[in-house]
């Protein structure tokens, strides 16, 4: 029987900045995905450890990570050492925007131990609560208050709507008519007829021509882009 290839990425992992894989460059890209989703630059930001990170977030890094991740640096960046005085350069600029770093003195239950919540404030605003998993891998748990499972790894956008009917079949019809595959579906919502989330994972990223197609459908009030990730 022949053996079975390796890929070299599969034996060496993926290029990440440390001291922690899970502490530093999961938290990153978490924070990168978050900045990369809302579009542009917040006018105020709020970070939220919990668990582990909560414990060990200065020690780590996780802290410079996740503000350079929501500067937009890539998670490869080696800048990620020095998120925090990136930003208050940019404070002393009168650029950059106002920080607070917090820690929660308690894990919910059903929490992954490396989990943080990031609150991004401006034109809209962002709630994303995401886990670190370990290798630099991550989970989207939570956007504003809707229960996903995403693993950043696929290109998505994030449809937020209505509670009515033909919204799902609307979206996919004009995804379909411009020829974007979809990889998989997921509608959440809160309570019946009110605002929900449809997330579609797709093989290709969503033109902004189509993006703003799709955004002029009445049911809907914003369509949010979620970049694929590259570990």
């Amino acid at each position: 029987m022949p053996k079975e290839q390796v890929l070299l990425g599969e034996i060496f992992g993926p290029v990440m900045i440390g001291p922690s894989s899970s502490h530093t460059a999961g938290v990153s890209r978490i924070a990168f995905l978050a900045r990369q989703i809302f579009g542009t630059v917040p006018q105020k930001a709020v970070i939220r450890f919990y668990g582990s990170l909560a414990a060990t977030w200065k020690g780590h890094g996780s802290g410079d990570a996740a503000v350079a991740g929501l500067l937009g640096i890539p998670p490869e960046d080696e800048r990620l050492f020095r998120g925090r005085a990136l930003l208050e350069e940019l404070q002393a600029a009168g650029k950059g925007f106002p920080l607070v770093i917090e820690t929660a003195a308690e894990l919910p239950p059903s929490w992954h131990p490396n989990s943080l919540v990031l609150e991004l404030y401006g034109g809209h605003t962002l709630i994303l609560q995401g886990s670190s998993i370990g290798g630099g891998s991550i989970r989207i748990d939570a956007i504003n208050g809707y229960g996903v499972h995403l693993s950043g790894e696929s290109e998505a956008i994030l449809v937020l709507h209505y509670d009515e009917i033909g919204v799902i079949a609307e979206v996919t019809h004009i995804l379909a008519a411009h020829h974007i595959n979809i990889a998989a579906t997921s509608s959440h919502r809160k309570e019946r007829g009110g605002e929900a989330l449809l997330v579609v994972e797709t093989d290709s990223p969503v033109p902004v021509s189509i993006i703003t197609q799709i955004q002029k459908l009445s049911s809907i009030y914003r369509v949010l882009p979620m970049p694929a990730l590259t570990l």
